[in-house]
């Protein structure tokens, strides 16, 4: 499951159920956070879940074609699905992503107050110049919107020279109860005595190939540390054949996917991200939570949540930069105690009650 969907699930969890009607609509009913979306809230989608299509190739073509259709038709003549799932009453609509909000714009519900949350750099959105300046335009068009960092905030405004007076930044709550719970259990004793730990989805943009450049590097100058990487993704490969090209098999794991990667950063020495590009990732706020000392590379609004020599370190992305801070932090290991001394549990407590406060006002 995503930062997003923790994001969605946190707030959805936080609404007060006796004075919301909510209606989660997807695109297509799928995604694991399903099983935990609370009971109150009323899930709707436009299409199937992909895994009730058929395994017969033609019928399966045939569902796919018709499921396409639906959502097609729901793009062409959104009031009939708005009559028919009873949506034309509600007092706000939330584009919870930037590629939805051409649909809640198109909404035949004209009274609602239309928001928009952006979650990223939006330069990092998937789309190019053209789809991005349509992205901006359209946030314009919104009565509110949200940005879950200052600097996802000041990127588009610096860029695009507009500006966005209508939209607030409302950083990501974290389910506080539920990290420290989960830090609790048990982790195998292979990963007991781990330095560094890292956690999200394998893809290039998260600087993994790096890490494992960097792990390298120190092993050959006669370092002694375990690395340890929770997540899967495209990149799993990848970093597989430079695990074994470099014979770090015994130093340097892939775990994969973990139910809960929280015991593992409990159980490590240093959490790191090595991300090329982030905006206010869940994760670092999930370590910092367990005091856990961050290092963690200066994009995004990563420095929002890190204090560079207080609780963790900042340092530029690429291979370099990231052998030099693993370094250091290993040759003065008065670091670990100096950072993880400093109470970002009580700090994370203290900012959590203000985003809980900070949604409330957005939808009274």
């Amino acid at each position: 499951m995503g930062g997003i969907e923790s994001v969605l699930l946190n707030i959805l969890h936080h609404l007060d159920k006796n004075k919301f009607e909510i209606v989660l609509l997807l695109n297509y009913r799928q995604g694991e956070f399903l099983n935990r979306v609370p009971k109150n809230v009323r899930v709707i989608s436009i299409g199937e879940d992909s895994k009730s299509f058929s395994e017969n190739p033609f019928l399966k073509t045939f569902q796919k074609i018709k499921r396409r259709f639906k959502y097609g038709f729901f793009e062409v003549f959104p009031a009939y699905f708005y009559k028919k799932n009873q949506l034309l009453d509600f007092d706000f609509e939330v584009a919870f992503s930037h590629y939805m909000m051409k649909n809640v714009l198109k909404s035949p519900n004209r009274n609602s107050k239309k928001i928009f949350w952006i979650h990223g750099d939006l330069r990092n959105s998937g789309f190019g110049a053209k789809q991005n300046q349509k992205f901006v335009n359209e946030m314009l068009k919104f009565d509110n919107g949200v940005f879950v960092s200052k600097h996802g905030k000041n990127i588009v405004e610096k860029n695009w020279i507009v500006q966005l007076n209508h939209a607030h930044v409302i950083y990501n709550p974290l389910n506080i109860e539920e990290i420290l719970e989960k830090a609790q259990e048990k982790v195998e004793e292979k990963f007991c005595d781990i330095d560094f730990v890292s956690v999200g989805r394998l893809f290039s943009a998260k600087g993994f190939a790096d890490l494992v450049e960097a792990h390298h590097q120190l092993i050959s100058e006669g370092y002694n540390l375990k690395t340890l990487i929770v997540g899967d993704g495209m990149q799993r490969k990848e970093l597989e054949n430079l695990i074994k090209k470099y014979g770090l098999k015994d130093t340097f794991f892939l775990y994969g996917f973990s139910e809960n990667p929280i015991k593992y950063m409990q159980n490590a020495r240093y959490f790191l991200l090595p991300s090329y590009s982030e905006s206010y990732p869940m994760v670092i706020g999930e370590a910092l939570l367990l005091n856990k000392p961050v290092l963690a590379t200066d994009v995004g609004g990563v420095s929002e949540m890190v204090q560079n020599e207080v609780n963790g370190l900042l340092f530029k992305p690429g291979k370099q930069e990231l052998y030099q801070t693993m370094k250091r932090v290993l040759d003065e290991p008065t670091l670990e105690k100096k950072f993880g001394a400093h109470n970002s549990l009580t700090e994370l407590k203290a900012r959590n009650v203000e985003i809980y406060q900070r949604l409330d006002q957005l939808f009274n």
